[in-house]
């Protein structure tokens, strides 16, 4: 009874985990088509976005959800259902470091980053601010963005 008891759990693992995972995508293409109609982030107008830019080599693998360019700038915005505030603290002091080492064709551009989402907590808007990353959410059809203190990384 212990071997069929694990066995449902298991399923019923995967079945959430299908869940959590469409709801990821859902957050992923509602921003992306958001951005694609009108690509400004911070106040500043990007010419290009890139879906899903990433780098995978044997030292490492990384990849943002959208990266919005133009001739000096790129922004780097995640985009999730519900954000947590270890994954901003992580953002701003590891993904952006290894986005520096593995992105060349972006030397010299300034960073910004933005997390992007349905549901924000205090804690991790108060770590947005204190990374001085941008804040993307819903607002009806459109999205809104706060963008205090906005870092240049």
């Amino acid at each position: 009874q212990m071997a069929e008891t694990d066995k449902k759990l298991k399923a019923l693992g995967i079945q959430v985990g299908g869940i959590d995972e469409n709801q990821g995508h859902h957050a992923e293409q509602y921003f992306q088509n958001a951005f694609e109609e009108n690509p400004v982030f911070g106040g500043v107008k990007y010419d290009e976005m890139i879906l899903n830019l990433a780098h995978k080599s044997r030292a490492a693998e990384i990849e943002f959800d959208i990266a919005l360019l133009n001739g000096n700038s790129i922004a780097l915005i995640e985009a999730k259902n519900r954000i947590h505030p270890k994954f901003v603290k992580k953002f701003a002091e590891e993904r952006v470091q290894k986005f520096k080492q593995y992105f060349l064709e972006f030397k010299g551009y300034k960073v910004y980053l933005g997390i992007a989402g349905f549901s924000f907590s205090k804690a991790v808007l108060e770590e947005a601010e204190k990374y001085g990353i941008g804040v993307v959410r819903q607002v009806g059809n459109s999205i809104e963005m706060s963008k205090k203190k906005l870092k240049v990384y």
